[in-house]
C-alpha cells in the first residue's frame, strides 16, 4: 500500500463535505523504490498518464461522492471533490498554489504546493497491473476504505466563458429560494414571491431583464437591458461551476424596501438548465447568501419543477407504510384509506426524522424534517386520524417546506374530550395546507408557535372544542377561501405576539365564543391582523375582538 508523506502541515478549504483521494501515512524510500521495481517487473510498459481523466464514486443511496483527477500533459493536474444530493451539489479542493505529479512506473506522486509560507503535501497512489484503476486512502478519513479510481475513455471538457457563456441565453423563472420554496414565502402586497431572468444578445453584448418580487420587507424590481459581464472566478467556493460566473454591470436597488439597499447581482450556470444567482449587499453586516436557483422555462427539470425539493415519489397504502416514509426530501401519495397512528405496528422502527409519544401505545407523530409533501391520491379519501384524545394528531417540529393536500386530519374519540390539537407547528417555517379537512374535538385546528409562512387554501376548520385556531409567535401566514366553522369553547381565534396574518375569503360561520371574558378573535401584542372580504354568519359571542384588527370588506350576521 502507498501512503502520504507530509513535508508540511496543508491548509485545506472544504464547505460541506469535502473529500479528496490521496494516500495516508508515511512511506519510505526504500519501500518506495522496491514498489516501482515491483510494479516495473507487474507491468514494464505502465503508460502515461497524462492527458487522462479518473474518477472515484462513493454512493450511500440518499448522499453521493465523486472525486475526480486530471493529469495534463504540462505535468499538472486538477483535483476536485463534489458531494450532494438530487437537489444540489458542491465542489471543494485541496487549498494550494499549484498542483504537480510526477509518475513513476505504476506509482503517481502528486504534489500540492504552496508559495507562501512555502510548504509542500505529496501523496502516493498505485496504478493497477491491468492501467485502468488507481487506489488510494481517503485524505478526509470519510471512508475507511481505500477510494478506486476508473480511468475514463476520454478527457473532460472544461467549461469557459468563451464556449459556454451563450448557454445563459433564454428565459428562467426562479423554483427555490436557499431551501424554502417561492410559495411559502410573503411579499409586501401579497403578491406571490417571484422572480424572472431573461437573457439575450444585441451586438455581441449580453443583456439581462430582470424581475423580482421579493419576501416581505425587501422591495421588488422591475429591470430591463442590463448588461452582464463574465468573471473567471466560481459564483462561490463550493460552486459546482469552478471556472467562470457572471454578474449584472450596476447594482440593483430594489424599490419599495425597508431601507435603501444596493445588491450585487452574480449568477452561474451549473447545469445545462439551472442558474444559480446572488444578491449580495455588500454593506451588509450578515456574513451569508442565499442561493437562488432558476430553472430555464420549457425545460424537462422547469415542467417537473413543483417536484424540485424532491428526492424521491413513492406511494402508501397503510400507516406503517406512510411513517416509514416520512423522510426529508419525500413526497408521498397516499391511497384511499384510514390512516390511523394508534395503529402503528410497534416492532416497525421509528424513522430518525419522527418519534411517537410513547414507546408502548403509538399515538400521534412528532416530525422533524424539511421538503415533506403528503398527499392523497387524485380522487381519494384519505383520513390521518389517532384514538388518543390527549395528543396532537400531527406534529411538526422544526421544518421547513412541509405541504398537505386532500386530506382529512383528526381525533378518533368522542367529541368533547380532547386535550390535543389536530395540527401543531413549532418553530416551521414554510407551512402549506390546501384542500384539507381538520376537524374537532381537536382543542384547535391548528396550533402554531414560533412559525412564519404558514399558507392554508381551500380548507375547512370544524367542530374543535377550544376554538378555530391558536397562534403564537407566528408572522407572515395567510387562510385564503377557507371555511372555518360550528367550533365553540373558549376565543376561536387567538392571536398572540403575532404579525401580517391575513384572512381573505373565507366563510367564518356558526362558531361560539362562551363566556364574557372570551373574546370572539383574541388579539395580544400583534400587528397586521387583516380579515378581507370574509363573511361572519351565526356566530355567538359577547364581543367581537380586542385589538386593532382590520376588516375590509367583510359582513357581519352574527348572532352576538
Amino acid at each position: 500500500m502507498f501512503k502520504r508523506k507530509i513535508l508540511i502541515s496543508l491548509f485545506l478549504s472544504v464547505a460541506i463535505i469535502a473529500t479528496a483521494c490521496f494516500g495516508s501515512g508515511k512511506q519510505n524510500n526504500t519501500n518506495k523504490n522496491s514498489s516501482a521495481k515491483n510494479g516495473q517487473s507487474g507491468n514494464s510498459k505502465t503508460a502515461s498518464i497524462k492527458n487522462t481523466y479518473w474518477i472515484a464514486n462513493q454512493d450511500d443511496g440518499e448522499w453521493k461522492r465523486s472525486v475526480e483527477l486530471i493529469f495534463n500533459e504540462d505535468g499538472s493536474f486538477h483535483c476536485r471533490s463534489t458531494a450532494g444530493d438530487n437537489v444540489e451539489s458542491s465542489c471543494s479542493h485541496v487549498d494550494a498554489d499549484s498542483y504537480t505529479w510526477v509518475q513513476n512506473s505504476d506509482t503517481i506522486d502528486l504534489e500540492f504546493n504552496t508559495e507562501n509560507p512555502h510548504k509542500k503535501v505529496i501523496f502516493y497512489a498505485q496504478i493497477s497491473n491491468t492501467g485502468d484503476k488507481m487506489s488510494c486512502s481517503d485524505m478526509f478519513e470519510l471512508s475507511e476504505d481505500n477510494l478506486t479510481f476508473i480511468k475514463q475513455d476520454k478527457m473532460p471538457k472544461i467549461t469557459s466563458i468563451e464556449e459556454d457563456s451563450d448557454k445563459l441565453i433564454g428565459e428562467w423563472e426562479l423554483v427555490a429560494c436557499g431551501d424554502f420554496s417561492p410559495h411559502d414565502m410573503t411579499t409586501d402586497d401579497k403578491t406571490p414571491f417571484e422572480s424572472t431572468l431573461k437573457i439575450y444578445k444585441k451586438n455581441d453584448k449580453m443583456y439581462a431583464d430582470y424581475h423580482f418580487v421579493r419576501e416581505k420587507g425587501y422591495g421588488k424590481s422591475d429591470i430591463k437591458q442590463m448588461g452582464v459581464s463574465f468573471n473567471k472566478k466560481p459564483l462561490t467556493l463550493n460552486c459546482i461551476n469552478e471556472f467562470w460566473s457572471a454578474s449584472f454591470d450596476e447594482t440593483v436597488i430594489p424599490e419599495g424596501a425597508d431601507s435603501k439597499i444596493k445588491l450585487n447581482v452574480n449568477f452561474a450556470i451549473v447545469e445545462d438548465n439551472k442558474i444559480l444567482l446572488i444578491e449580495d449587499d455588500p454593506e451588509s453586516d450578515y456574513d451569508g447568501y442565499t442561493e437562488l436557483v432558476y430553472l430555464r422555462k420549457g425545460s424537462k427539470e422547469y415542467e417537473d419543477r413543483e417536484n424540485y425539493f424532491y428526492y424521491k415519489t413513492v406511494t402508501v397504502s397503510n400507516i406503517n407504510e406512510l411513517v416509514k416514509n416520512l423522510k426529508a426530501n419525500t413526497k408521498i401519495i397516499l391511497k384511499e384509506g384510514t390512516y390511523n397512528f394508534s395503529d402503528i405496528n410497534s416492532n416497525e422502527s421509528i424513522d430518525k426524522y419522527g418519534e411517537s409519544d410513547s414507546e408502548d401505545n403509538f399515538s400521534n407523530y412528532l416530525l422533524y424534517t424539511d421538503h415533506i409533501r403528503l398527499e392523497a391520491k387524485d380522487g381519494a379519501g384519505v383520513s390521518i386520524l389517532t384514538n388518543s384524545a390527549t395528543s396532537n394528531v400531527l406534529e411538526c417540529f422544526g421544518g421547513s417546506d412541509i405541504s398537505f393536500k386532500g386530506l382529512t386530519f383528526g381525533h378518533n374519540v368522542e367529541k368533547g374530550s380532547c386535550t390535543g390539537n389536530v395540527l401543531a407547528f413549532s418553530s416551521c417555517d414554510g407551512v402549506r395546507i390546501e384542500d384539507c379537512n381538520l376537524f374537532g374535538c381537536g382543542t384547535y385546528g391548528i396550533s402554531s408557535n414560533g412559525a412564519s409562512n404558514i399558507s392554508v387554501i381551500n380548507t375547512q376548520i370544524y367542530e374543535c372544542s377550544y376554538g378555530l385556531l391558536e397562534l403564537n409567535n407566528t408572522y407572515n401566514s395567510s387562510f385564503k377561501n377557507c371555511v372555518l366553522r360550528d367550533s365553540e369553547g373558549f376565543s376561536q381565534f387567538e392571536i398572540n405576539y403575532c404579525g401580517n396574518i391575513s384572512f381573505e375569503d373565507c366563510q367564518i360561520t356558526g362558531n361560539k365564543a362562551e363566556g364574557f371574558q372570551n373574546l370572539f378573535i383574541a388579539a395580544s401584542e400583534s400587528k397586521d391582523i387583516i380579515f378581507k372580504n370574509c363573511n361572519f354568519k351565526n356566530n355567538s359571542y359577547k364581543t367581537k375582538n380586542n385589538e386593532d384588527i382590520q376588516f375590509i370588506d367583510c359582513t357581519f350576521d352574527d348572532n352576538k
